[in-house]
């Protein structure tokens, strides 16, 4: 017995695999609920089971295989990874439980399977289960019909696939099982639920019997809607059923959840292609050439037996049997043969489908000519035909045949080429019906609405009111115009009775909320945090809109030219007498030009006063332009008017009708020098004002056609010139090159050379193609423009630094149905762009014969070359040609891949011209050549691949990048083309790819090829898998990573690794979108916290308003930015909090409970923070999709905090909400920066405090208690630390409730943390926390003590053993009946918690609780006061004597003013503080200051008196950067007169050094050990300001060479440390500064200010230093302006008197350069500047520590054996003096009657 137990103390998973059922059994029941624990899905865990689910299913124990299916099913719903298990747990599944004798059996293995259908592995199930059909076991058979109905039920036909099911419905109805048939009967009238009558055709072939007992079964087809969803389907549903309970209805979203509005479904879908070339007869085509017409109709009906047997189609190439039809229809003269050839041809057309496109236009061609036939069913047959080619093409491609049809003489033809739009209308989707067509089609129809035949009028009618149901009556009616009431009323009988037989593509239904969005792109978010796959839109090819290229950009960007109505010259006059005086009209025309000047200055003076609702432009230019106007004939006079001619048109909006007015008067004054420039001047303001097209237009057809000056035509091109390069160029080229041709033929050379020059800027934005325009030029001018279009050749245009500003409000009201609304406009729509080509293009079709084909097509090859040479020059002498080529195409893509290379090589070059010549039309052949092209890449010769390369290039540079990619023709190229192909095609599409617009074609194109991509990664071929491995990335470019790695799962495991490996090594090197760049450093771009905000208005307010007329903006551009940017505070301070808590309580928005944030929610927060009034770009930060906005989000809110707390505490639920949203998100950062903003908030509540309102603590406790059970450490103690700060702020007895919810979480981890704050709170407030009874919470913690997890158990102790300590023993009988093992380690953890504390000792410490659950704090002593000195107030005289810091008077109260200016720069002074010093002189004490005997300058200096010189003199050393000494110490307190300034200077004049004791300080100070040298520098300021400086007298040079010794260590510091490092710089630069202040305070000048100065310096560092919370974020600035004023000071004071030859007064001239240049530069960048300030200051500072080292004031004992002199050599060493020379004072330093000396002397030679 012993032995059969033994399996109990294995881990699970061996379990499961034992050989006792019993084993297994228990194995797989712990295993289940061991899945149901695991709340991650890509656990570990997980991993260890991957293997065995397939045993699981298959057990051979009855009992065991069905806890084993329990198991499975289990996994399957909670793993991630269940998806690898999918074939073989499927497969035991179909052969061992799906037809199991016991039920509950069988249901498992069918819930099993569906989940697996869930989880997304739809195929490999449907595959397994069709597999399973194939079983001789009939119940196998049934038991798999069964399920697949089951699937087809819950999950519809967009996940079951209903095709590859009907091919077993003939064979499975004929079954010898009854319950097969029975079941197969249910599954086939399911798919009829689902798809209708599609399934018709499929059970045709069945017994009559069978057929009539299912059509009685079948109820109403399609519609059905699916019950179960796909993980990746489910979020969406719920968020549309949401939606739709809002909106009253819902959008239909088939496509995206997998069912519904199934009766569409086409029944072409469901069929297998059939081949029937190859079926043809072998005389088929040699019975159409016969002349008896019995033998053709035997051969078209041998085609139609075909037909009519395969409805649909195989591709191939159908080139000839089109052809053979098309000559029958076209040539036959037996009516009833061209009736069966337009039926047949129909036939083939439906047959095709798309891959019919190559023939579609030249089937349209001869089937519209046809139409002159008067037989009914000729013309039956032919409408019938043409509307079945019809969906392979397009209206815009079969435009010029259908306008050449309405031209055709025959009514017949217009007439049903009339009614075939209509028709073809109705199966056209609005947006590819644009303006270009509608204006093209509607221009000809109302020609035929004019006709005489009332057939050809009702025709014309029905496709005008047809187009007009299409796109609307707004849209096409001004193209219509004005119509009589019979014709009108007609056109509105057909559109009513008109229709749209297409689902329109309605644009993607939004929700919009109540209130005005405030987010942007980041609103489009996928549900925070889900684990779900997020499944994209992505509209259909046809409807979407591609990539937004240059030209379209262009395009959009620019506004139509404005219009408005003329005014009468009464109403001008009017108005202009109402605005201006009536001197000043009359002036206008004076006949003195003094006073017709005078009149135009008041005129502009005025005009300057006005706005834009006082008048309109066209007032004023006629007002302006009042006779003589602009042709005055003063030159004063005449600049005087176009000066307010350009105010006029910057600052008022213009239309085109009020330009027109005086742009010819100003393009005429180009030819006055005198006026050129301000007349340029104007036209470029007109184009910014009403387009660059129309003042270009209008100004070239003046200057070339209406005037003949040509210095004006001149000027005007190079006008043009220089336009054209600022506002780009979108214009059609036309009417400029008709105007340029004129110029190039005029007789002036000026004119000639513009124009030249003119087209060479013009090139860069054409192209080199515009020398085409001018072939007819002479050779000598074509030559000219082609070397002028060479200059430009490999250049890019400029970028536009101008465009079009302002559109009058009259422009929209003038040009009403100028453009479509955004549903009718053409995604494809091509407008006439820069590089149209608008040359007249030659028609070659007639050129194209049947013997020229014939001879192309010949089996001779030297017939088929002479065939070719024709061709080519037919081509040649044609160009530019139109795209109509008749037989052509076919017949030359057959020898693209002649037998013989040199025809191969020859048709290959003829389609490379052929493409040139058409140009952008050449895109409607390109499904006709480009499949023999891909051909031509497997050929075996390299140079034929070459020529295809090359031919392809070519194709794509004119028809666009993009053309290949449609029609699945890369597909068939891969699919069916030989390793070289691969090669060749793979290795195009690798360079080809990257440069293709990444949404210009359908994604579909590139996914086919994903699963040909990843086989040719492991061809036997070296260069297909090199080729194949550089198409990776290209491929992922345009589809992803995600959508690529998804084919993953149909490869075999051993290709997976190959794959997978390529997938990760292309992946890196996807581009990242980076962020916007920042308008400011460290300013986030549009929201600015509630400080910024105020400074940047008083800053506003402060600025003067310049003029009074209006400004004029930049540009569009800058003023949309300027109208988004929002500048309101980050949070409002209102009461709408108030009002969302009614709601909520009243449930009238949605309850904030979620496990997993949906997008409803989302929509909520963002609609209630709108209401809320938040800042609209604080908004659109938070709801980006980019987590670095997130980032930017909670810095602004956090720098906002402390200025704006308050408006924090009004909006604290919205901020809460929101970060609990950013809880679910995946990335840690923002998690962590809004732990630590949370911790900030929190902080200030306590210190406000604030009482937490319980709607915004269920918003936000219950997803923290969630997030305190993250994995990352820093996330959890961060989440523990934001709960103790709660308590001070919300009742602790409330958070204890919820911390028991998070003990019901499968988390471990946050199972263990709550019961450690439960464990908290208990400790530190009492068993009081346990609201409602500490019995029930006792149990629950009580039950925790026997968790599987040592940690939850050990806090579940250390809690149950906190409460046992406040309530003793009655806690056993609270905690109720536990187990003895869990008893045992209570006591044992009671036991030995006892030992560290007593039970008194803890409850002593309790903090009690009020009546609301919050904690009673208690109330802090109050300190002593601390002095604290103000900045403002001015130093007391006697203040060098103050020892003990006093209470400073209370602040005045002054009124408020706009905030000092703050200067930048380490240097800069307060202006205002030093006018305040220099107000209060203080009268300050000055020290006796013995005479000084200058005679000893006269005595030689010994040449033993020579020191050791500082190191930091060397030259080296003064190069070298030097690090800013701005941090220092206090000043001294006590200012005695220094004694080193005393008579007993000759105490110290030995070199030695006397004091060892003292030396070694001083050696200290340059020691490495920091620490050491701070206390040196401690001890050597002391004795500074303790009046022993003059011990220090003999050591001066050497503390000075130490401290510089000491400075340069920390310089070149390899890891330096400003934590370590700022002691040491405050210490040194205080100690510097100390010898400075006691130098220069000595005898400052009698009224100076510098004493006041140094006091105040003095007093801030006091301050700076005794800070008690000092920081060196905020303290460095202070030093660095204190040590900056101080090294200001010592320039001026060194400055003072240079030794004369010497290098400093050059020196310090050339840094207080430096210095004011960097002060006042207008774009100081601290990242620039500091550098150099910090170079200057170090320079500075060396001087400071030479000069003061050399020339101190007597007593000093620095000069007692002689003086020192700069050396000549280097500016920065000194040398001694060597020869005694007769030295004089400096004149600026003598001392003057009544001027004590200064006491720093510098002396000269």
């Amino acid at each position: 017995m012993e032995d059969e137990n033994e399996y109990k103390k294995l881990p699970t998973e061996e379990k499961c695999v034992h050989k006792l059922w019993k084993a297994r059994v228990a194995g797989y029941e712990e295993a289940i609920k061991l899945f149901n624990q695991i709340d991650d899905e890509k656990s570990p865990e997980w991993n260890k089971y991957l293997g065995l689910i397939k045993k699981f299913v298959t057990d051979s124990n009855v009992m065991a295989q069905e806890k084993g299916l329990e198991a499975a099913l289990v996994f399957v719903e909670n793993c991630g990874h269940a998806g690898k298990t999918t074939g073989e747990v499927m497969s035991g599944i179909v052969t061992k439980c799906i037809a199991a004798p016991k039920t509950k059996t069988k249901d498992l293995a069918l819930q099993v399977t569906l989940m697996y259908i869930e989880i997304e592995k739809h195929e490999i199930v449907e595959e397994e289960l069709l597999k399973g059909m194939e079983q001789k076991n009939p119940k196998v058979v049934a038991a798999c019909i069964v399920a697949l109905t089951t699937a087809l039920k819950q999950f519809g036909n967009k996940v079951i696939a209903i095709k590859p099911m009907v091919k077993k419905i003939p064979v499975l109805l004929a079954d010898r099982d009854k319950t097969v048939r029975d079941e197969m009967k249910a599954l086939v009238i399911e798919m009829h639920r689902w798809i209708g009558a599609a399934i018709e055709p499929h059970i045709a072939s069945l017994q009559a019997v069978v057929q009539q007992e299912l059509r009685e079964s079948f109820s109403t087809g399609g519609g059905a809607q699916p019950t179960r969803y796909l993980r990746s389907q489910q979020q969406r549903v719920r968020d549309t059923q949401a939606a739709d309970a809002v909106d009253g209805g819902g959008d239909d979203d088939d496509a995206e959840t997998g069912g519904g509005d199934s009766a569409d479904m086409d029944p072409y879908d469901l069929l297998d292609p059939v081949e029937i070339l190859s079926k043809l007869p072998k005389d088929f085509y040699d019975k159409l050439e016969a002349k008896k017409w019995q033998e053709r109709k035997e051969a078209l009906d041998a085609l139609e037996v075909l037909l009519k047997n395969a409805p649909k189609l195989e591709p191939g190439d159908y080139a000839d049997l089109v052809r053979a039809l098309k000559k029958v229809i076209t040539k036959d003269i037996n009516v009833m043969l061209v009736a069966l050839g337009g039926r047949l041809l129909g036939m083939v057309a439906s047959g095709l489908r798309g891959k019919f496109q190559p023939y579609a236009v030249a089937c349209v061609q001869a089937i519209l000519e046809k139409f002159k036939e008067k037989k009914a069913n000729v013309v039956t047959a032919l409408r019938d035909a043409i509307d079945a080619i019809y969906p392979c093409t397009n209206l815009e491609a079969i435009m010029e045949d259908m306008l050449a049809a309405f031209d055709n003489k025959n009514p017949s033809i217009k007439a049903e080429s009339a009614l075939f739009l209509a028709r073809a209308l109705c199966h056209t989707q609005p947006a590819a019906f644009n303006k270009k067509l509608i204006k093209a089609y509607v221009a000809s129809l109302l020609k035929l609405l004019e006709s005489a035949d009332p057939v050809v009028r009702d025709a014309a009618a029905e496709a005008l009111g047809t187009a007009t149901k299409l796109v609307g009556e707004k849209n096409i009616a001004p193209h219509i115009g004005k119509l009589d009431n019979l014709k009108e009323q007609k056109i509105k009988e057909f559109a009513e009775k008109a229709v749209i037989q297409v689902k329109v593509a309605a644009p993607k239904k939004e929700v919009k909320p109540k209130t005005t969005p405030v987010a942007g792109k980041g609103d489009t978010k996928a549900s925070a945090g889900s684990n779900q796959p997020k499944s994209v839109k992505r509209p259909t090819t046809g409807t979407k809109k591609p990539a937004t290229g240059a030209k379209k950009t262009a395009a959009r960007a620019q506004p139509s030219p404005p219009r408005e109505q003329e005014l009468s010259q009464e109403e001008v006059d009017a108005r202009a007498e109402r605005l201006f005086a009536g001197d000043v009209l009359t002036g206008l025309g004076d006949g003195n030009w003094k006073n017709r000047l005078a009149a135009v200055q008041s005129l502009y003076s005025t005009i300057q006063g006005l706005t834009t609702d006082d008048t309109s432009a066209q007032v004023l230019y006629r007002t302006l332009n009042k006779k003589p106007g602009l042709k005055d004939t003063n030159v004063q006079v005449l600049k005087a008017r176009l000066e307010a001619c350009k105010y006029i048109t910057e600052n008022f909006p213009i239309s085109t009708i009020a330009a027109d007015f005086v742009l010819q008067d100003v393009v005429a004054k180009l030819g006055e020098s005198s006026c050129s420039t301000i007349s340029a001047e104007c036209l470029t303001a007109f184009a910014e004002g009403c387009g660059l097209e129309h003042v270009l237009n209008e100004g070239l057809t003046y200057a070339m056609d209406l005037q003949k000056n040509p210095k004006v035509q001149s000027e005007m091109f190079n006008w043009m010139s220089v336009a054209i390069k600022e506002f780009g160029f979108t214009m059609n080229v036309k009417s400029i090159v008709a105007h340029s041709k004129k110029a190039l033929a005029a007789t002036n050379p000026n004119v000639r050379t513009s124009t030249v020059n003119f087209l060479g800027i013009l090139s860069l934005y054409v192209g080199p193609c515009l020398i085409n325009h001018f072939d007819s030029e002479k050779a000598a001018t074509k030559q000219l423009i082609g070397l002028e279009l060479d200059k430009y050749a490999n250049s890019t245009p400029p970028t536009p630094t101008r465009q079009m500003g302002r559109v009058s409000k009259s422009a929209s009201k003038g040009s009403v149905g100028d453009e479509l609304e955004d549903g009718c406009e053409d995604a494809t729509e091509e407008e006439p762009a820069v590089v149209d080509d608008n040359r007249p293009r030659t028609d070659i079709a007639p050129l194209i014969t049947d013997a020229l084909i014939s001879e192309i097509n010949d089996k001779n090859w030297k017939v088929r070359n002479e065939g070719l040479d024709k061709l080519k020059a037919i081509i040649t002498a044609s160009s530019p040609i139109k795209a109509t080529l008749g037989e052509l195409p076919a017949s030359l893509a057959a020898r693209l891949v002649d037998s013989n290379s040199k025809l191969a090589q020859s048709a290959l070059h003829i389609c490379e011209s052929l493409a040139v010549a058409m140009g952008p039309k050449s895109k409607q052949h390109v499904r006709t050549f480009f499949p023999s092209f891909f051909q031509a890449f497997g050929d075996s010769k390299q140079w034929i691949r070459s020529a295809a390369v090359s031919c392809v290039e070519t194709w794509c540079r004119e028809a666009g990048p993009q053309t290949p990619f449609e029609g699945e023709m890369i597909f068939d190229a891969l699919k069916s083309g030989s390793p070289v192909l691969r090669a060749s095609l793979l290795q195009w599409l690798a360079d080809h790819l990257p440069n293709v617009a990444p949404k210009s074609f359908a994604r579909e194109e590139l996914s086919v090829c994903v699963p040909l991509l990843f086989a040719c990664l492991e061809d036997r071929s070296a260069d297909v898998r090199k080729a194949a491995a550089d198409c990776v990335l290209p491929f992922m470019l345009h589809l992803g990573y995600e959508p690529m790695h998804k084919h993953l799962d149909k490869l075999k495991p051993g290709s997976k690794t190959v794959v997978q490996a390529a997938l990760d090594k292309a992946r890196p090197n996807l581009p990242v979108q980076p962020l916007p760049a920042k308008a400011k450093k460290d300013e986030p771009k549009g929201v600015k916290s509630g400080g910024a905000l105020k400074k940047d208005s008083e800053k506003k307010v402060s600025q003067p308003v310049k003029g009074k007329g209006p400004v004029k903006p930049s540009s569009a551009s800058s003023r949309g930015k300027k109208e988004d940017e929002d500048c309101t505070p980050l949070l409002p301070n209102n009461n709408s909090k108030n009002q969302r808590i009614i709601d909520d309580q009243k449930l009238k928005v949605l309850k904030w409970n979620f496990t997993t944030p949906r997008e409803e929610f989302f929509d909520l927060l963002k609609e209630q923070m709108a209401s809320a009034g938040l800042n609209k770009q604080l908004v659109a930060n938070m709801f980006h999709s980019d987590f670095r906005y997130h980032l930017k989000a909670i810095e602004a809110l956090s720098e906002d905090l402390n200025e704006n707390g308050p408006a924090l505490m009004a909006n604290l639920d919205l901020v809460l909400k929101w970060l609990t949203l950013r809880f679910f998100d995946t990335n840690p950062s923002v998690i962590l920066k809004g732990l630590e903003y949370l911790s900030l908030v929190f902080q200030y509540l306590m210190d406000n405090d604030y009482t937490m309102a319980e709607y915004e603590a269920n918003c936000f406790i219950p997803y923290l208690v969630l997030k305190v059970g993250d994995p990352k450490d820093t996330v959890r103690n961060g989440v523990k630390a934001l709960f103790r700060q709660i308590c001070v702020v919300y009742s602790v007895t409330k958070l204890f409730g919820y911390l028991m919810e998070g003990l019901k979480s499968k988390n471990a981890r946050q199972r263990a943390e709550c019961l450690e704050c439960i464990g908290h709170l208990v400790e530190t407030y009492g068993s009081t926390v346990m609201a409602g009874g500490c019995g029930a919470a006792l149990r629950e913690l009580a039950r925790h003590i026997g968790d599987r997890d040592n940690a939850v158990r050990s806090a579940a102790l250390n809690a149950v053993a906190s409460t046992y300590f406040l309530e003793g023993e009655k806690v056993y009988k609270m905690i109720g009946q536990i187990s003895d093992k869990d008893l045992s380690l209570l006591e044992e953890r009671i036991k030995r918690a006892s030992k560290s504390r007593s039970a008194e000792a803890r409850r002593s410490m309790l903090v009690p609780l009020s009546a609301s659950g919050k904690p009673i704090q208690p109330m802090p002593e109050d300190e002593p006061p601390r002095r604290v000195i103000s900045v403002d107030s001015v130093p007391a005289a006697e203040y060098e004597e103050e020892e003990v810091e006093e209470q400073p008077p209370p602040p005045v109260a002054q009124p408020a003013t706009a905030e000092p200016r703050v200067v930048s720069g380490p240097f800069g002074l307060d202006p205002e503080l030093i006018a305040q010093l220099d107000a209060a002189v203080p009268v300050t004490r000055r020290p006796a200051l013995p005479e000084i005997d200058l005679k000893f300058l006269d005595e030689p200096v010994p040449a033993a008196a020579v020191r050791p010189l500082p190191a930091l003199s060397t030259p080296a050393q003064s190069a070298h950067p030097a690090r800013n000494n701005m941090v220092t110490m206090s000043p001294p307190r006590h200012m005695t007169p220094h004694p080193l300034v005393s008579t007993q200077h000759t105490q110290h004049n030995q070199t030695s050094v006397d004091d060892s004791q003292l030396a070694d300080t001083i050696h200290s100070i340059a020691s490495p050990d920091l620490n050491a040298a701070i206390r040196a520098l401690s001890l050597i300021s002391g004795a500074l300001v303790s009046g022993r400086g003059a011990a220090l007298g003999a050591h001066e040079a050497r503390l000075v060479a130490a401290i510089a010794a000491q400075l340069r260590r920390l310089r070149t510091a390899p890891h330096a440390d400003a934590q370590h490092t700022l002691p040491a710089y405050k210490c040194l630069a205080g100690a510097l500064n100390t010898v400075s202040i006691v130098v220069l305070s000595l005898a400052p000048p009698r009224g100076s200010a510098r004493t006041r100065l140094v006091a105040a310096v003095a007093a801030q560092l006091r301050r700076l230093r005794t800070a008690p919370h000092a920081d060196a974020q905020h303290t460095l600035p202070a030093y660095k302006c204190l040590a900056g004023a101080l090294n200001t000071v010592s320039i001026v004071v060194l400055s003072l008197a240079p030794p004369r030859g010497s290098a400093r007064t050059r020196l310090v001239a050339a840094v207080a350069a430096q210095l004011r240049r960097l002060r006042t530069a207008p774009h100081a960048d601290a990242q620039h500047t500091l550098p150099a300030c910090k170079c200057l200051a170090g320079a500075l500072n060396t001087v400071s520590i030479v000069v003061l080292s050399l020339a101190p004031p007597r007593g000093s004992g620095a000069h007692e054996r002689g003086w020192w002199r700069p050396s000549r050599r280097s500016c920065g060493a000194y040398a001694p003096r060597r020869t005694p020379t007769r030295s004089t004072r400096c004149p600026r330093t003598s001392a003057s009657p009544g001027r004590s000396t200064p006491s720093v002397l510098l002396y000269c030679d």
